[in-house]
């Protein structure tokens, strides 16, 4: 189907609008009057004016357009679908449809129009034959589902004809009448009967009780809730009408349960319509954890995890025991015992780490850390409920005496990354509800959907395309180490023992690197810091429970970095906080530091080179070329950017090999010779492939001789570039070896009679650079 035959179409259609329209099962008020809205479902934003005859029509919710336009949003289809359905009410004779002029209709005519309809409607009900093996509940897994079917001669509605055996749907209004049906073919294609009420009515699933009552929008959605849950559901036929059917169950049902599962939509309607019936009815919304709804959910991971997730969210809250308990029966109870009633109150939600003091709690599908203070402060409501007394010295004892009583925390299944919606599971490739024995620390603040075909970052995230291909300098192998960076960070792998150092001048893109790392985190997940926070007990404190530590802005820094160091490598670290006992414990966090300058480590053992990642941002941006709203644009991008990190790396160990490659590339290097005066002299050697170079030498060797002793010419080197602290030969022979690593090099080294011989010699570059220079220039 081209664009010229919508085109086309919609060139056809001018002047008809007011006839095809309501043969699509749109309603119109005459003369332009305000309406409901066919789309949000507002009382009175819309109006059809039908300028030039186009079919145009305005909303205050949701903007305005054209017949198509309506059309598409009305019955939710694509614009060539949308024509598809405004050709067929056409057919080949246009003249055939009545002029505008002529299509008015009083509130009177409308009542009779639902009058009509009615009788219709329970006309087809009563002929209608109940079946098994229709073709589009198969399609949706349900072939032995029995339904009620269309019986007698095909009938076209709304420009489609349906066949003897596609579905029928008697909807009822608030009596119990029956007021409309809705036709599904074996395409799926759905029609209701053009004048008949379609607010408030509904298609009913009964169950054995009306405790708890499901809505839905559609009817393979409500079928398989029914169908798993048993319960009773309500089909509202789509998201606009949930708020009113919703109203009106409320009204029948005061004590019901009411469960409002709508489409979880790519636009967010389902989302929005679920929350606005909520708020009116004091409903719960109960939308599937991925993109579609509860039968794609069936479809995609089966019936026992799809009935499993339903019956979790129709779970009525559980009432706490404090709620019960008075004053007398509390003071009587042992420390055992008030932390067993504290235990059932978090819902057996709580655990201790293997490692640690602190307590955590299980929810939205991590273990999160409960604040000592915090905890305490609740602990003493609930004492404060029951008016029984408490202390200070006797809340620490239940809590102590609690978390022996808990279980104590697995190992975290890295194969898992958490959603807000759910976990993705790296090896198998499989999404899947959220469970307290993954032991998940966080989870993202995104929910995942899969991947979109032809989804790309260049068409469909432009302004993070933008910022990443500014950032690399358009290296594609600098864009795909930015990305596998970003990926360690949603995906938490501090188990990877490396940290992030991004690096460069102001205003080259560093901020928007730390703000889309904080994004994928997620905002509670994240916390900043300084790099002296992470190296004293006292102050890590502060860091423990986060999943990203950022350091931002930090300022020109040197140290040896044993706190870093142990965090990254996965060591416990020593935490002092203030007012409690110290403890050890693993903080299990990626690291992000951001600053003008490199950070200086004086460690020589090898363990921060091995852990850090630099990524140079050369390239200051112009002032007048800055967006100050890009962050908030690539806000609204952040869902493609997670699906394309999510598919780019569908095997972890991708992003961590191109973080390796960016520990030994050469810009990574070069920022290390300027932080490091000795990486940067061993940058002036040339390795040999037999210890028979230059001379290690020592400070009692005179005159000195740069040319043959290697302690000499570094000596030289340091005094050429203006460094006053040059290492003593003992830390020098020590630390050389492991510098040379950082060039992929081996230092070879044979005791002669004249001393120790090396395989090192001086590069070319050095007699221009810094080597002393004999006679007149």
């Amino acid at each position: 189907m081209s664009a010229q035959f919508v085109s086309q179409t919609v060139r056809t259609a001018t002047g008809h609008w007011p006839v095809i329209l309501p043969a699509l099962g749109i309603a119109l008020q005459p003369n332009g009057k305000p309406q409901p809205c066919p789309t949000c479902g507002g009382k009175d934003r819309f109006r059809f004016d039908n300028q030039d005859g186009r079919g145009t029509w305005f909303c205050n919710q949701c903007g305005a357009g054209d017949g198509l336009n309506l059309v598409e949003k009305a019955l939710s289809l694509s614009a060539r679908a949308a024509a598809e359905q405004v050709a067929a009410v056409m057919g080949e004779n246009t003249n055939a449809l009545p002029p505008a002029a002529e299509t008015g209709h009083s509130t009177k005519d409308k009542a009779e129009a639902q009058r009509k309809a009615a009788r219709q409607a329970q006309t087809l009900v009563a002929a209608a034959r109940p079946q098994t093996g229709n073709a589009y509940l198969s399609a949706k897994g349900w072939p032995e589902a029995e339904t009620l079917t269309l019986h007698g001669q095909p009938m076209r509605v709304g420009g489609i004809t349906f066949q003897p055996g596609d579905l029928l749907l008697p909807l009822h209004n608030a009596g119990g009448e029956v007021v409309n049906v809705q036709l599904i073919n074996a395409n799926g294609d759905k029609r209701m009967l053009a004048g008949g009420q379609v607010k408030a009515a509904c298609h009913t699933l009964c169950g054995p009780d009306n405790a708890v009552i499901w809505l839905t929008e559609g009817y393979a959605t409500g079928l398989t809730v029914h169908c798993l849950t048993g319960e009773t559901v309500c089909v509202a036929l789509s998201a606009n009408n949930l708020a009113a059917v919703a109203e009106q169950l409320r009204s029948h049902y005061p004590d019901a349960r009411l469960l409002l599962a709508a489409d979880n939509d790519r636009s967010g309607t389902g989302q929005t319509r679920a929350a606005e019936a909520a708020t009116r009815t004091g409903g719960t919304p109960a939308l599937p954890p991925t993109e579609g709804d509860w039968n794609d959910v069936y479809c995609q991971q089966g019936a026992e995890s799809t009935r499993a997730q339903l019956q979790a969210l129709s779970q009525p809250p559980q009432p706490s025991p404090f709620d019960t308990l008075s004053d007398a029966d509390l003071k009587a109870m042992s420390a055992s015992e008030k932390a067993e009633l504290l235990a059932e109150h978090y819902g057996n939600t709580l655990a201790v780490p293997p490692v640690g003091e602190e307590l955590c709690r299980y929810t939205r599908g991590a273990w999160q850390v409960l604040p000592h203070r915090q905890l305490s402060r609740e602990i003493a409501a609930l004492f404060q409920k029951v008016r029984a007394p408490f202390s200070a010295a006797g809340i620490n004892s239940i809590l102590d005496t609690l978390k022996l009583m808990v279980p104590q925390m697995g190992d975290p299944a890295r194969r898992l990354i958490g959603f807000r919606n759910g976990v993705f599971d790296t090896v198998s490739g499989q999404f899947s509800a959220h469970r307290q024995e993954h032991w998940l620390r966080t989870v993202n603040s995104v929910d995942y959907t899969p991947p979109r075909a032809g989804e790309n970052l260049a068409d469909h995230a432009p302004h993070f395309w933008q910022w990443l291909t500014r950032a690399a300098g358009g290296s594609h192998d600098k864009q795909e180490r930015i990305l596998a960076a970003l990926f360690m960070v949603l995906a938490n792998r501090y188990d990877w023992q490396l940290f992030l150092e991004v690096t460069g001048p102001g205003g080259s893109g560093k901020s928007v690197m730390a703000a889309i790392a904080r994004l994928l985190a997620g905002a509670d997940n994240t916390t900043s810091a300084t790099i002296d926070n992470l190296e004293s007990a006292r102050e890590r404190a502060s860091v423990v429970g986060f999943s990203l530590i950022l350091l931002p802005d930090q300022e020109k820094w040197s140290g040896d970095g044993a706190g870093i160091k142990a965090i990254t490598g996965g060591d416990a670290v020593a935490i002092d906080p203030k007012y409690r006992d110290a403890y050890a414990a693993h903080i299990p966090a990626v690291i992000l530091a951001v600053n003008n300058n490199p950070m200086q480590f004086s460690d020589r053992s090898g363990g921060i080179s091995r852990r850090r990642v630099i990524l140079p941002f050369p390239e200051a941006i112009a002032p007048e070329e800055r967006d100050p709203l890009l962050l908030a644009k690539i806000t609204e991008e952040l869902a493609v950017i997670v699906r394309h990190l999510m598919q780019r790396f569908a095997n972890p160990n991708d992003a961590r090999a191109l973080l390796q490659a960016q520990q030994s590339s050469a810009e990574a290097l070069e920022i290390k010779r300027h932080a490091d005066p000795l990486v940067d002299f061993c940058g002036y050697l040339t390795v040999l492939g037999t210890p028979e170079g230059m001379m290690i030498g020592n400070a009692n060797i005179t005159p000195p001789n740069p040319r043959r002793y290697l302690y000499h010419a570094y000596l030289s080197f340091m005094a050429a570039r203006g460094y006053q602290h040059v290492m003593n030969l003992t830390a020098f022979g020590q630390a050389v070896p492991q510098t040379l690593k950082e060039y992929e090099h081996t230092l070879l080294k044979r005791r002669t009679k004249q001393g120790i011989q090396t395989n090192l010699i001086l590069s070319d570059e050095c007699e221009a650079d810094w080597l002393p220079k004999c006679g007149a220039v």
